[in-house]
């Protein structure tokens, strides 16, 4: 299968790119990414890394450097905490997502074999929240703009009408670099922590296989 990754330079999507190279069932790996990525990586005769400036916009030049992709891991996005304000978060979370999810949609499903299906997974987060009216009492913009993320992707894909287009949204509790030490792993465990590996791993799993439901749990994850 050929992939789009996003985020690649980010703690989930670099580890993304990493398993992806390492995996059997990938054959080529779209590095969508604003910055270059290591050498190792970007002279990797899997991966052809494309920069993109502007993640709120897919010309068709770029689109045609994807053309094959049968599914994309969406890794772009974090904590709103990670954001200079909210409206910030919410472009780079919501907006960047959907225009992506159209595009491919629109675009890459087309040219895919009769019968054959784009898989988009998306990165979301533990407790992502669809009700945008609920009162939440801890990470509550995190959670709502999550939620609403994961609202729209299903909305897209229900508006396939071949059912061409599948969404699955995973949510990982916190997430562990791959150099974390015993006392953070050992911490970890008391709320569900995954490892980064492991949760690339687990996405690939995903992408590769499909899952029975769109929104994939913590605890799931961690048995993928």
């Amino acid at each position: 299968m050929k992939v789009i990754v996003t985020g690649s330079n980010g703690l989930v999507g670099s580890a993304l790119v990493r398993q992806c190279m390492a995996n059997d069932g990938i054959s080529h790996v779209f590095a969508l990414s604003r910055k270059r990525l290591d050498e190792a990586v970007a002279k990797s005769p899997k991966v052809t890394v494309i920069l993109h400036d502007d993640f709120s916009t897919y010309p068709q030049e770029l689109l045609d450097k994807v053309k094959g992709a049968e599914g994309c891991l969406w890794a772009i996005g974090g904590r709103a905490t990670q954001f200079p304000d909210i409206d910030t978060y919410r472009k780079v979370q919501v907006d960047y997502t959907i225009t992506a999810a159209n595009a491919f949609r629109e675009t890459l499903v087309p040219l895919l074999p009769e019968g054959s299906h784009f898989r988009f997974v998306f990165c979301s987060g533990k407790l992502a929240e669809w009700d945008q009216t609920k009162t939440l009492h801890f990470m509550a913009d995190t959670r709502r703009v999550k939620g609403q993320v994961e609202q729209r992707l299903c909305q897209v894909a229900d508006a396939d009408a071949a059912k061409r287009f599948v969404v699955y949204c995973a949510r990982p509790s916190r997430i562990l670099p791959a150099n974390a030490g015993l006392a953070a792993r050992v911490f970890g465990k008391l709320y569900g922590a995954i490892g980064v590996d492991q949760l690339a791993k687990a996405l690939i799993r995903v992408l590769l296989e499909g899952y029975k439901e769109r929104i994939i749990e913590n605890g799931t994850l961690l048995t993928l």
